[in-house]
C-alpha cells in the first residue's frame, strides 16, 4: 500500500457519523453543562485535561461539532482551532473553529466558502510538469475510507497557537453548487459514498491533517504516474472551462503537514486527553502539543514506549504497527485521531444493536462492557500492553454523551486491519513523530 492508501485509509469519523440524541448518563464527579442541546443537555458532563499549557499548545474539544453542521451532533470527533491568512499578513485572516484534528492524514483542507474573503492566490499546475498538456490550478480529489474532498490548492499562512507555516499550499474545499471545477469521474469512483462538500457530511469546517509525512503523496504525485491507484492531483482550467486532468505535483506544491514548517517545534504533535467515565461526556477538553523534545512541555517521559512502523514504502505495511489480540494478528493496525472508534474485525463480538445509529452503523454492542487486552509491536520489536473496553454502542447513544473511550465497531476495512482511533487517546499522552524532522532516535513513531 503506497502512500497515499495508507493516509487515505484514516479519518474514518467521517465513515461513520453518528447522530445521537437523548438524555442521562454523566458522573458526579464531573462537571455539569448548563443548558440544551446535545453534548450540552441536562446532565451531560464536560471532562477537561488543562495541561500541558504554553505557548506551543492548543486545546482539543470533542463536542456535538460545528453549529452549522448538525442539529444532533457527532461523536468523537476532535476539534482544534485554527487562523488562516494571507500570506505575509497578520491582519487579513479567519479563524475556524471546529477544524478535525486528524493524525491519519496531511495538510490543512478547509471549506472555501470558510475563507472566500481572503481571495487566496491559487497553487498552478504549470504544463511542464508530467500529465499536463496546458497550465492551469492545482486541485485535489483526496479519498477517506467513504468520501472524498475536492478542491483547489491555494497559498495561505496558517497559524495554530503561536505557530506560524508561512505561504502553505492548502486546499479549498469546493463547497458551492455546482462545483467551481468539473468533478472526474474517477474522483467521484473513488469517494466510495460521495464527495464531503459542507460542513454536514465533512463534520467540521476543516481537517487538519498532522500525521507522520512531511507531504501527502510523494513521488507517486510526482511524477503523476497514478497507474496503481487513483489520481490525486489534477490540472484543472481557469473558471471551470474544460475538463480537468490528472497532473503531477512538485513535492513543495503538494499538500504539507504545516508542523513541519514550524520554526521550532516541527518534529512531531503530542495529543493529551483526559480519561472518561464509563457512558462518556458531553464535552471533552485536551491539549495538542507541537514538537517533540523540543520544549519542557513536550518531553517524552521515560515511562514511554516508542513503537516504530514501517518505513518502507515499497511494504505492504508501510506506516503500520502489529496488534496482536488473543490469537488474531492485526499486521495493519495504525493510531488515529481521525477515527471515532476502535474499528476491527472480530465475530465474537455481538453487533446486534438496535437503535437506528447503532444498526446501521456497523457498531459492536455486546450485551456487557468487555475489556481485552492487546499487544502492540512496532516495527523495531518494541512491544507492549494495551488494555481497551467495548461498550454497548445503544447504550452509548441513548446517553446525552459525544465523547467515548469504549466504542467500536467494523468498518470491513480487512481482518488484518485494527484502528487505535479516539477512544485510544483518552487518558493517555500520544506522540506522533514526523519522518525526516530533527527526531533522536529517528521517525516515524508513535509513542505512549
Amino acid at each position: 500500500m503506497n502512500c497515499v492508501d495508507r493516509l487515505a485509509a484514516a479519518a474514518v469519523a467521517i465513515v461513520l457519523a453518528l447522530l445521537v440524541a437523548g438524555c442521562g448518563g454523566g458522573s458526579s464527579t464531573e462537571t455539569k453543562l448548563i443548558g440544551g442541546g446535545i453534548g450540552g443537555g441536562s446532565g451531560a458532563t464536560v471532562v477537561s485535561l488543562d495541561a500541558p499549557t504554553g505557548p506551543n499548545t492548543t486545546e482539543i474539544v470533542v463536542d456535538s461539532g460545528p453549529e452549522s453542521g448538525f442539529s444532533l451532533g457527532a461523536a468523537n470527533i476532535p476539534y482544534v482551532t485554527v487562523t488562516v491568512c494571507t500570506a505575509g499578513s497578520s491582519t487579513d485572516c479567519v479563524t475556524i473553529d471546529h477544524v478535525f484534528l486528524d493524525t491519519g492524514s496531511v495538510g490543512l483542507r478547509v471549506l472555501k466558502s470558510v475563507v472566500a474573503k481572503l481571495s487566496l492566490p491559487p497553487i498552478l499546475a504549470p504544463a511542464t510538469l508530467p500529465g499536463t498538456a496546458t497550465a492551469g490550478h492545482a486541485v485535489e480529489c483526496y479519498p477517506f475510507v467513504l468520501g472524498a474532498v475536492w478542491g483547489g490548492l491555494a497559498s495561505a499562512d496558517v497559524r495554530i497557537a503561536a505557530e506560524l507555516a508561512s505561504s502553505l499550499p492548502v486546499q479549498l474545499i469546493d463547497d458551492s453548487d455546482p462545483p467551481s471545477d468539473p468533478v472526474p469521474a474517477d474522483c467521484i469512483a473513488s469517494a466510495n459514498g460521495g464527495l464531503l462538500t459542507s460542513s454536514a457530511s465533512l463534520q467540521a469546517n476543516g481537517i487538519l491533517g498532522v500525521g507522520m509525512i512531511a507531504y501527502d503523496c510523494g513521488l507517486t504525485c510526482t511524477t503523476g504516474s497514478y497507474t496503481s491507484g487513483y489520481a490525486l492531483y489534477y490540472s484543472c482550467p481557469e473558471g471551470g472551462s474544460g475538463a480537468c486532468v490528472p497532473t503531477g505535483l512538485a513535492a513543495a506544491m503538494q499538500m504539507q503537514n504545516p508542523v513541519a514548517h514550524f520554526a521550532l517545534n516541527n518534529n512531531g504533535t503530542v495529543i493529551a486527553m483526559p480519561a472518561l467515565p464509563d457512558l462518556g461526556a458531553g464535552i471533552a477538553k485536551g491539549r495538542l502539543v507541537f514538537g517533540i523534545g523540543t520544549q519542557s512541555n513536550n518531553q517524552l517521559p521515560l515511562t514511554a514506549k516508542i513503537y516504530s512502523v514501517d518505513a518502507n514504502p515499497a511494504s505492504a505495511t508501510y506506516l503500520y504497527l502489529n496488534t496482536t489480540v488473543g490469537t488474531t494478528v492485526y499486521a495493519d493496525s495504525y493510531i488515529d485521531s481521525g477515527s471515532n472508534a476502535l474499528f476491527f474485525d472480530d465475530a465474537s463480538v455481538a453487533q446486534g444493536c438496535q437503535s437506528s445509529a447503532g444498526s446501521t452503523g456497523g457498531w459492536y454492542c455486546p450485551p456487557s462492557m468487555l475489556t481485552r487486552t492487546a499487544t502492540v509491536t512496532g516495527a523495531t520489536g518494541t512491544s507492549g500492553r494495551v488494555d481497551y473496553s467495548v461498550a454497548n454502542a445503544d447504550a452509548l447513544f441513548s446517553t446525552s454523551s459525544v465523547a467515548f473511550a469504549n466504542l467500536a465497531g467494523s468498518v470491513t476495512q480487512g481482518s488484518s486491519t485494527f484502528v487505535w482511533g479516539l477512544p485510544f487517546f483518552y487518558g493517555r499522552t500520544v506522540f506522533t513523530s514526523i519522518w525526516g524532522q530533527a527526531l533522536s532516535p529517528n521517525g516515524p513513531w508513535n509513542a505512549f
